[in-house]
């Protein structure tokens, strides 16, 4: 009787397992402080590094920022917060914050978001030209990475992110493309090429991404029915020795 029950539990235990455990969540996350060391930083002609503090950030400068010049930038991606992913476009919205700044002609970091193409293989890069804000009303310029041919350098100029999420790419829309990696980037700009520009970057936030489901309590009381088992076996096994 005392093993049919214990069988019996366990096999609640397992059912209510899969049930209960998510294969991913949304939920917000803000990277700052020494994780911001966790980025992917991109030189691209100019430096992309973190400086720790106090105040720990992260430093991204070129002495041309004109389109001749550097465009440094750090991404996030799915390993550094350790998510299951980025979630798709159509879900994400991000911010950054700024411990100083300097640029020509008033120009702020941009958001810079690549998306897996699952028809090449390549990506699609997506820049937002609004400042410190990634979300739906974002003004958007849209270029292909690693394929140059799939869409023209000037494709969805000036739409906002909400419009390129619902418009059609292939089989599907953008806002269902996975995203690869999404991060802030400075230069590239139409201005004068001896202006520079430095960002220190102080956090970035992103909302919602997807997160790796965590241990339940219900996955706790499967290790502690597996622990019980285990004793129980053990001691029949001295009885009878």
């Amino acid at each position: 009787m005392k093993r049919f029950l214990l069988i019996s539990m366990a096999g609640i235990c397992l059912a209510g397992l899969v049930a209960f455990v998510p294969h991913g969540a949304l939920a917000t996350i803000t990277i700052s402080g020494s994780d911001l060391n966790n980025l992917s930083y991109r030189p691209n002609g100019g430096t992309a590094q973190y400086v720790p503090g106090p105040p720990d950030y992260a430093l991204l400068s070129t002495p041309d920022a004109g389109l001749a010049g550097g465009a440094p930038a750090a991404y996030v991606q799915s390993s550094t917060i350790g998510g299951a992913s980025l979630g798709t476009l159509s879900s994400l919205s991000a911010t950054y914050s700024l411990l100083s700044y300097s640029g020509g002609d008033g120009n702020q970091p941009y958001w810079l978001t690549y998306l897996n193409d699952p028809n090449t293989g390549g990506y699609i890069g997506v820049v937002s030209f609004t400042g410190p804000t990634l979300d739906g009303l974002s003004q958007i310029h849209v270029f292909y990475d690693f394929d140059p041919g799939a869409l023209s350098s000037n494709t969805y100029w000036g739409d906002t992110l909400a419009q390129l999420s619902s418009t059609a790419y292939g089989t599907t829309t953008f806002g269902n493309l996975n995203v690869y990696e999404t991060g802030v980037e400075i230069g590239d700009w139409a201005i004068d090429d001896s202006i520079g520009a430095t960002a220190e970057i102080n956090s970035i936030t992103l909302s919602p991404w997807t997160a790796v489901p965590e241990p339940s309590t219900m996955l706790l009381l499967c290790i502690g029915l597996a622990g019980a088992g285990a004793y129980r076996l053990r001691k029949r096994a001295e009885r009878q020795s």
